[in-house]
């Protein structure tokens, strides 16, 4: 890690065992950024809406807009100049070798598994879903050996403990939180689940899958240049260009009210015809609660993604710009467990639903309007 890595990190508190995320994908991918030394509170620094382009089958209009306007890994390789690398195994041996030749090398791996097989799962046993998880070498924080919610007799390299060979996890995804241990067999039972073959509208096969995310070299990231300027200089350069790109990430957001249009005309679209949107294949209740939790999830980063640009750029008002994504996040957590409920209630549900996606969005446009102005001063 670069001191200056260290100390954005100490700063903002964002080790990895302290992030956390309320989606997996940025849970896996903070931990992984946090683990190579960076903060991962950048995974923040984007909000709004975007109309898919992508043809995908939808039962609700929220299914035809997304949320995301670039991918974690995007984010990471910009900010970061950090490469995930995706490999589809063709099966559990290989996908175990893989994993195995990564720990060794002391680099942890993203996985995808199956809550169905995973014991520390709120799901284990219950329900079949599509999960990841960080396969984390042993040691690989600073001589922590084991213990967590799993505990461990004793460790060795490559990941394992003596007696079982158990890999150690982390999930730092906020409804199963986890640091511990898990049997061999049990995780490539997880990875290789036919479940994982059938998962969300337009998803690959996610079986037997990882990503490995690692460091880009010096050269590559541009800082090789300062090698040979003074350490002090070198610093405030560095300094200088952070608190650029966190004003310019902020006040990139000049087009969110644009995007939260289209939130706004799905809302209507559901308050224009209830009852057409009464019932929900069992596929589609997944897709429109994740489209409410993704919200969710990306304005508690959004919240994080402030806190980090109000100390880097000293502008204390980003502050309570944060508390503000908080809400805004808890809100549409709010609507999504409403919508798991009560849709089914018939149209008087719809149309609350619809009233509470209105409501929210037009908070979120004047929470975008105060960022922008806190930036501008």
């Amino acid at each position: 890690m670069s001191d200056e890595g260290a100390g954005f990190l100490k700063r903002q508190g964002a080790t990895g065992t302290e992030f956390v995320a309320l989606d997996c994908i940025s849970a896996t991918l903070g931990v992984t950024a946090a683990w190579l030394g960076h903060d991962p509170s950048v995974l923040g620094e984007h909000w709004g809406y975007h109309r898919r382009l992508d043809a995908v089958e939808s039962e609700w209009p929220v299914e035809r807009i997304g949320i995301h306007r670039r991918t974690p890994e995007e984010i990471l390789s910009e900010w970061y100049g950090l490469t995930t690398a995706h490999v589809h195994h063709p099966d559990s041996r290989r996908a175990e070798e893989y994993i195995r030749a990564h720990l060794s090398a002391g680099r942890p791996v993203i996985a995808w598994v199956d809550t169905f097989h995973v014991p520390h799962s709120s799901f284990h046993g219950q329900q079949h879903h599509s999960h990841r998880v960080v396969i984390h070498p042993v040691n690989g924080d600073g001589g922590r050996t084991g213990g967590g919610t799993g505990g461990a007799r004793g460790t060795r390299g490559g990941g394992g403990d003596e007696k079982d060979g158990a890999f150690r996890i982390v999930d730092r995804y906020q409804g199963s939180l986890f640091d511990g241990f898990m049997d061999s067999d049990t995780l490539f039972t997880a990875m290789s689940s036919d479940a994982l073959g059938e998962a969300r509208r337009g998803d690959p096969d996610w079986r037997n899958r990882t990503a490995v995310v690692t460091a880009a070299s010096p050269l590559e990231s541009g800082e090789a240049g300062e090698a040979g300027d003074a350490g002090e200089t070198a610093r405030e350069k560095r300094e200088e260009r952070q608190r650029d790109r966190f004003r310019a990430a902020v006040a990139g957001t000049a087009h969110f009210a644009a995007g939260a249009d289209l939130a706004a005309a799905c809302a209507d679209e559901l308050r224009a015809a209830p009852e057409a949107f009464a019932s929900l294949s069992p596929v589609g209740t997944i897709e429109v609660s994740a489209w409410f939790g993704e919200l969710a999830s990306q304005r508690a980063l959004n919240a994080r993604f402030l806190r980090a640009a109000a100390e880097t750029c000293a502008l204390p008002p980003l502050v309570d710009r944060a508390a503000d994504a908080e809400a805004l996040s808890r809100r549409w957590e709010m609507t999504r467990n409403y919508f798991f409920l009560r849709f089914r209630k018939g149209p008087d549900a719809v149309r609350r639903i619809a009233d509470l996606i209105t409501e929210t969005v037009t908070l979120e446009k004047e929470w975008n309007a105060r960022v922008r102005g806190d930036v501008l001063i």
